[in-house]
């Protein structure tokens, strides 16, 4: 028997009637799901399936219907598919809960040719999300898919719960080239959090998206992004997917928004993506800030009605009825802007080319095309493309003025252009006499023109194409002069291909006319024609199902005229016959179909069948006949109403999804036809596990107590009820008992433990306990007193406790204090019948009112214990107040404690800061503090103070240190002028400061007239004289000694001219004996001693000659 249906074809066009409309080539878009199903991808599919739902019911929603198909693809190596393809979501939904996970967890996976599928099939400018744990097997097959998303602009998000773990393996990155180049993006996480990216998808799926920014980076940092949103977006979403992500925005006035206040956060996962959403609330120059640790993408998109399209064309004309060409390297190339929502006078100003980090390449200018009135294409100047991948940015203002930016929503690549491509058959069979077609085509990175031609004439007129095309040529009868070599050419800038097809013509082989397909009822005689139109004798032969017809059966003969009879037809006598004619020339084959009408029948599954609450149940039915009959599936005679929960699949199986009691009863599979019915019941009987609904809590009674314990039980059929204590059985209760009572009366400890109620039925056993406790509460044997005890002696509380079980017992303080020296198990309670409490060196902080508090299952008491801590304050004996040392000299400061208890602590402090031991400080053992050596810095004001818990005490010592006198060292020979002023210095230092005296010689000088004496020990003389010349001494004394320094005082007086004792003014006449000695005098008194000169008429003489001597001593002539 031949099968009753058509071929697979692995892409099922799922279209109900009333939607099976045209693909519309714009207006909607396409949400495509490409599934992994391997085993490991089961809790990703139970989330998509559930976050589907509310995706559907969310797009259906809008206003703008963003969606108008659906595409799932499943994949799992080696298959891809079978894709769903339907404009029903409620369709896309059962189908996507029919798959299931099969297999083990493999990697890698046949995830690009999956991709592949669902681009293919999917509107431009869809949405694709392709949910896997594997890296991709076939990543060599990435070109193809690339110009594909390039072509019809749509994006891919890939959302992994996995990577084979290498994310440096090419079967990983091409995952990060497809994202890349649809501005997409890949989402890392763990297999718990799909829930949360399909919640993102909900927010994401919206009609007029456009594109802002789009950044890859392959290593981690903080970049910042200026980003213009102009008036007309509505929203703007900013998508982050790396390692720690981060997000910061700033408005134009540079004002962060904070989360809630402008700014909505749609998804979070701390080491995978983060995505927000802003209202821009003002256009103009926003910041985008983003941070992440590793290799990250960012994507901006906002929703607008303006955007535009980019194309590539190689030819100075750009001729809009042609499809763009991919950008080629090497050769000028214009790139032409298809801009749509933009109103005049809004205008585009120039474009800019960016790589994938984010940077600019080169920017130009843009002219509306003169040849299109409606100015929304623009033309760039021409240019050549850089290599790679790049994105494209275009400019200019809206209608109102304001700035416009816009991205491609696809990266584009740059091609190096080849030759033409050719294709054309390399022989080709014609027949004489009959039509013959000679067809070619060929395809480019560049335009192309494309010729037919036969030697050197032309066939028909050269073509220019673009990307790809085809020509042909048709000979209307051929003859054998037609047989020959034809050449088919290609001609672009790169270069020429030719490709060659050799006609071969003979005489025509027999001409079949298709036989009509036959209907018959079982017992019909039927004959099955094929005429044949042959020229030439031929033979024809008959075959059913691949075989040759057996003729020789006695129901079956071929007929004079080559016809098939076959007498009494059977049902097993329906298939596809195939008639073949053969002559010198060839041979034809025609087929067709026989039908045997049949009654309808139908086959179920075995009956009763029992289910359980929550099961999926699966009813099989199969159904056949012909013509093939409908069916249907009824409940207790009535046509079943299907749902979401109800429904039947392509192959007639009815599904119930989570079962529950009322689908219990008859269900029938009907299956009707022109020529009848047939009907088949299955019976549902519903079976309930037992189940304990509610059993006695664990409970606690005292000994002597009566105790209930029930147990609630529920089943289908009715089950048998038994409570157990271990293994023994204590009551049981007969089918039906759906409230079963244990009682005990007057319990004893014995009786504590484990009960047990057991449930079992038909479908099952059921058990669950209770657990009862029997003890008594605590109390205390004899009464807790209070307790008196002196500071710094140690004290033991003890508390006594009986109760069982034994009672855990803790000691607390009633101020809230922690308790310390408590000694139980943990610091806090001990299972002891005693409780000792020992408190060591009791202080005054330990006074307090101390709770012993016992506590079992049973009960609760609690009893006050006071302490009463005694003792007195702190005395110190009185010392010296001020202790005086000199430098370099160790000192001790004295600090004896006269009384206190407890013994008190004893601190130092120098001038209000503690004192720590050190080199220079050490506490000797009476608690005086010591000083090593003396210096200035150890002066000051020494506290010693003792405290204990009643009170403190302190004491003040000054200390103090002596410094001997130093004179500051100065001139030892000092030289004044008669009567101006000189001052003898000595500046002196030490502790206490030193007192100066003077003397000259061995007298004591005394304040005068004659000598002044300044505070800070100078000697001032106001007038001295040649007689204060001499040795003067400085004496500088304190109490740590003395310290002396001589100076010698030297008066220097002006030079003074006398004769005879007394000075003179004018002229001396001197009279002399010519020839005789005479002596000229002129006595000379100064100090230093004058140097005396000789003049005559204005004229000096020397000392000596021959007629006069100088004589020094005296000065005379």
């Amino acid at each position: 028997m031949p099968p009753h249906g058509g071929v697979f074809v692995g892409l099922c066009l799922l279209l109900a009637p009333s939607l099976a409309e045209p693909h519309p080539s714009a207006g909607g878009a396409t949400l495509a799901f490409v599934f992994d199903v391997t085993g490991s991808m089961y809790d990703d599919l139970v989330q998509v399936m559930d976050g589907a739902s509310r995706i559907l019911e969310r797009t259906l929603s809008r206003t703008t219907k963003p969606i108008n198909s659906y595409v799932l693809v499943p994949f799992h190596d080696p298959e891809v598919g079978p894709a769903t393809l339907t404009t029903d979501p409620r369709l896309f939904q059962q189908r996507l809960r029919e798959l299931h996970v099969q297999g083990g967890g493999d990697c890698p996976e046949m995830s690009v040719g999956a991709i592949r599928l669902a681009v293919e099939v999917s509107h431009p400018g869809s949405f694709v999300y392709v949910f896997s744990d594997a890296r991709a097997k076939d990543y060599e097959q990435q070109e193809e898919l690339l110009r594909l998303l390039q072509h019809k602009q749509t994006q891919v998000v890939f959302v992994l719960t996995g990577d084979c773990g290498d994310r440096n393996h090419p079967g990983y990155r091409v995952y990060e080239r497809i994202a890349a180049t649809s501005s997409g993006q890949i989402f890392h996480l763990d297999k718990q959090q799909v829930t949360e990216v399909l919640k993102w998808v909900e927010e994401a799926i919206q009609a007029s998206k456009v594109h802002l920014l789009s950044t890859d980076h392959e290593d981690g940092g903080e970049h910042t992004w200026p980003v213009l949103f102009d008036p007309s977006l509505k929203e703007v979403t900013i998508s982050l997917s790396g390692p720690a992500p981060g997000i910061e925005v700033r408005d134009p006035a540079g004002k962060v928004l904070e989360k809630g206040q402008g700014l909505k956060e749609l998804l979070s996962i701390p080491n995978s993506a983060m995505v927000v959403t802003v209202e821009p609330h003002e256009p103009g120059m926003w910041s985008v800030t983003t941070q992440s640790s590793g290799r990250h993408s960012l994507r901006i998109m906002g929703i607008s009605n303006i955007n535009f399209q980019a194309s590539f064309s190689t030819q100075p004309d750009f001729d809009a009825s042609q499809p763009g060409e991919r950008p080629v390297q090497g050769l000028p190339i214009s790139v032409v802007v298809n801009c749509t929502g933009l109103q005049p006078p809004g205008h585009l100003q120039e474009m800019e080319l960016f790589d994938t980090s984010g940077h600019a390449l080169l920017s130009l200018p843009v002219r509306p095309l003169s040849n299109i009135s409606s100015g929304q294409l623009w033309v760039g100047s021409p240019l050549h493309v850089p290599p790679g991948d790049f994105l494209l940015k275009v400019k200019g203002k809206d209608a109102q003025g304001h700035p416009l930016h816009r991205l491609s929503g696809v990266t584009y690549t740059s091609v190096v252009p080849g030759l033409p491509k050719v294709n054309i058959s390399s022989k080709i069979q014609a027949y004489s006499r009959e039509p013959q077609r000679i067809s070619c085509s060929a395809q480019s990175e560049v335009p192309f023109r494309l010729q037919l031609s036969r030697g050197r004439m032309k066939l028909g007129e050269e073509q220019l194409f673009r990307v790809s095309g085809n020509i042909s040529w048709l000979i209307p009868a051929v003859s054998k002069s037609d047989e020959g070599l034809y050449e088919c050419t290609a001609t672009s800038r790169v270069g020429v291909t030719q490709a060659r097809s050799y006609i071969f013509v003979s005489e025509p082989p027999p001409r079949l006319i298709a036989p009509a397909n036959i209907t018959a009822s079982p017992g019909q005689d039927v004959v099955m024609s094929c005429p044949v139109l042959s020229d030439v004798p031929y033979n024809l032969t008959w075959s059913w199902d691949g075989k040759a017809a057996q003729l020789g059966d006695g129901r079956t003969r071929l007929l004079q005229n080559h016809s098939l009879e076959i007498s009494r037809v059977q049902p097993g006598d329906g298939g596809l016959y195939e008639c073949v004619a053969r002559s010198a020339h060839g041979s034809a084959t025609a087929s067709l179909w026989l039908f045997i009408q049949e009654v309808p029948w139908v086959k179920v599954d075995a009956s009763p069948q029992r289910f359980s609450r929550g099961q999926e149940l699966r009813l099989n039915c199969t159904a056949g006949g012909h013509p093939l009959p409908h069916t249907a599936w009824k409940h207790w005679g009535w046509v079943l109403e299907q749902d979401e929960r109800v429904f039947t699949d392509a192959q007639g199986t009815l599904h119930i999804r989570a079962a529950v009691p009322e689908d219990a009863g008859n269900y029938s599979c009907y299956a009707s036809s022109a020529l009848g019915w047939d009907e088949q019941v299955i019976t549902l009987e519903f079976t309930e596990p037992p189940a304990i609904l509610a059993v006695t809590p664990s409970m606690k009674a005292l000994v002597g107590e009566d105790v209930t314990l029930e147990c609630w039980v529920l089943g289908v059929p009715p089950p048998h009820v038994v409570w157990y204590k271990g293994e023994q059985a204590v009551a049981a209760f007969p089918p039906g008992t759906q409230r079963a009572v244990l009682r005990l009366q007057a319990v004893r400890e014995e009786d504590a433990g484990r009960y047990v109620c057991e449930a079992l039925g038909e479908a099952g056993v059921a058990f669950n306990g209770t657990e009862l406790d029997v003890g008594s509460a605590p109390h205390f044997p004899e009464p807790l007193g209070d307790v008196t005890v002196e500071a710094g002696d140690s004290v033991s509380l003890l508390c006594r406790v009986e109760g069982s079980p034994a009672p855990w017992v803790a000691w607390s303080r009633q101020d809230g204090k922690p308790v310390t020296g408590w000694q139980g198990p943990w610091g806090v309670s001990s299972r002891l019948e005693a409780a000792e409490l020992l408190i060591h060196s009791v202080s005054l902080d330990d006074q307090a009112v101390y709770i012993c508090e016992a506590q079992n299952e049973f009960g609760k008491i609690q009893a006050e214990v006071k302490l009463t801590v005694t003792g007195h304050a702190p005395e110190i004996a009185l010392a010296s107040p001020v202790v005086r040392a000199l430098p370099g000299q160790p000192v001790s400061l004295p600090c004896v404690i006269l009384a206190g208890k407890p013994f008190p602590a004893r601190r130092w402090m120098k001038d209000g800061q503690l004192v720590a031991p050190s080199g220079q400080y050490s506490i000797q053992a009476d608690g005086s503090l010591h000083v090593d050596q003396m210096s200035q810095g150890d002066v000051g004001t020494y506290t010693c103070e003792v405290t204990n818990a009643f009170g403190s005490h302190r004491q003040d010592v000054s200390l103090v240190i002596h410094i001997p006198p130093s004179i500051e060292l100065g001139p030892v020979l000092i030289t004044a002028t008669e009567g101006a002023a000189v001052a003898l210095r000595c500046n002196a230092t030490g502790v206490p400061v030193p007192a100066v005296t003077w003397a000259k010689g061995t007298e004591p000088i005394s304040p005068s007239l004659h000598y002044h004496l300044d505070p800070d020990g100078t000697l001032l003389i106001p007038s001295p004289s040649p007689e204060d010349t001499g040795t003067y001494f400085c004496t500088a004394t304190n109490t740590a000694g003395f310290s002396r320094r001589e100076m010698q005082l030297s008066v220097s007086t002006k030079p003074r001219i006398s004769m005879n004792g007394s000075q003179v003014s004018d002229p001396v006449t001197i009279l002399a004996v010519l020839g005789q000695e005479t002596t000229l005098p002129c006595q000379v008194q100064g100090h230093p001693p004058p140097l005396v000169v000789w003049t005559r008429e204005s004229q000096p003489l020397p000392l000596a000659t021959a007629s006069w001597l100088v004589l020094t001593c005296l000065g005379d002539l």
